[in-house]
């Protein structure tokens, strides 16, 4: 649910990587025709003062990510801001099987567990790259002060298996601290997952059994203080590999996340801006609720994650959303660190979590502009 604009004209554009030469091919991303500010542009951009990175979900759907972005900037800014004074640029991962083109980078088809979770990218090729190496050559592109004198602010956001991009991201990346002294520390914007890295074995204390009736609650969800446990409970009980990296940091074989290392990622994230956005109406689980016919509708739950990895966290989105927060302040015994943003009335949709009026304030409120018609 909730209400969006999905219209816009995306381009489609090449972004030129550290392997590009060997392996002669680039990494698509796509930006609004009617910016066409690029991240290797070779003009100069004064007037750009926002960026902002979009990623897309498990259906690779950049192009769509892009317009619900660059129109949640128009509806904040306008349409001259959003095309002069802002570049909003969604990444493209592709598989083999979405046909790209013969110059461009693509990553195996293991699912959204190699690309969103840091992985390289094709084995098919002399060379590969994480997609968090991409991340990073982009962001740092972006921080050219002769290219981009006066960006002043970086938001980097992701929906669903985009947001569980960008919530490992946010741990991992290692440009964040030299952005940030470039005075371009970014701010992360994670939303949905479907699941999400916990900093340690603890895991919510979750209702072994639901019913139709109290399943996923959105306000007992939003007035719920979780108790976490050194073993995983509710549908994930008995789970084994709850902890493995993904889910949790325990076995690590991601070359670029091993690279970063638990300890060095554990000390830099709480100094991350880092908000959780969550949809108060993310609350379904298309197994669990078909299988008791909870429900006369169609269920929709946007290919939540249902293995007991998974479950360890929650039985709905919001539910590892909101306990998820928790986890992170209780892992830092700290309730400063980081914050979750409950965006109301909207379920699983990208458009309107990101065009939401909350989000919008989340993430553009601190800018002070004068609104360009």
């Amino acid at each position: 649910g909730g209400a969006c604009d999905p219209e816009c004209t995306p381009k489609k554009v090449q972004f030129a990587t550290s392997i590009s030469d060997d392996v002669q091919r680039t990494f698509p991303y796509w930006i609004a025709e009617d910016s066409g500010v690029t991240l290797q542009s070779e003009q100069v951009h004064p007037k750009v003062e926002l960026a902002v990175l979009m990623h897309h979900g498990a259906a690779r759907n950049g192009n769509d990510y892009l317009c619900s972005m660059f129109n949640s900037v128009k509806q904040q800014f306008g349409a001259v801001y959003a095309a002069q004074r802002a570049v909003v640029f969604a990444p493209q991962v592709f598989f083999p099987e979405d046909n790209p083109g013969g110059g461009e980078l693509y990553w195996d088809d293991e699912g959204s567990h190699s690309w969103a979770w840091g992985g390289n990218s094709t084995k098919e090729l002399p060379a590969s790259i994480a997609s968090f190496e991409v991340y990073d050559e982009m962001l740092l592109a972006l921080s050219n002060r002769t290219r981009f004198p006066n960006l002043k602010h970086l938001i980097v956001a992701g929906h669903s298996a985009g947001g569980q991009v960008m919530q490992r991201y946010a741990l991992a990346n290692r440009v964040d601290e030299d952005l940030g002294a470039a005075g371009l520390k970014p701010r992360y914007f994670p939303a949905n997952p479907s699941s999400w890295t916990y900093l340690d074995a603890q895991r919510p204390v979750l209702p072994e059994k639901v019913e139709c009736g109290d399943f996923c609650d959105n306000k007992t969800i939003a007035g719920t203080v979780y108790r976490f446990a050194a073993s995983p409970s509710g549908g994930g009980r008995g789970c084994k590999g709850y902890n493995e990296y993904g889910y949790g940091l325990d076995g690590v074989t991601v070359p670029y996340v091993q690279a970063r290392g638990v300890e060095t990622m554990l000390k830099l994230y709480p100094g991350r801006d880092v908000t959780y956005l969550s949809g108060s109406s993310d609350i379904c689980n298309k197994p669990l609720q078909t299988e008791r016919e909870c429900l006369s509708c169609k269920v929709d739950d946007g290919g939540l994650d249902t293995s007991c990895g998974g479950l360890s966290q929650g039985w709905c989105r919001m539910e590892r959303a909101h306990a998820f927060a928790q986890h992170v302040q209780a892992h830092y015994k700290n309730a400063s660190v980081h914050r979750l943003l409950a965006v109301p009335h909207v379920g699983h949709n990208g458009c309107a979590m990101v065009q939401s009026p909350e989000a919008r304030e989340a993430m553009f409120g601190h800018i002070t502009t004068s609104v360009v018609v």
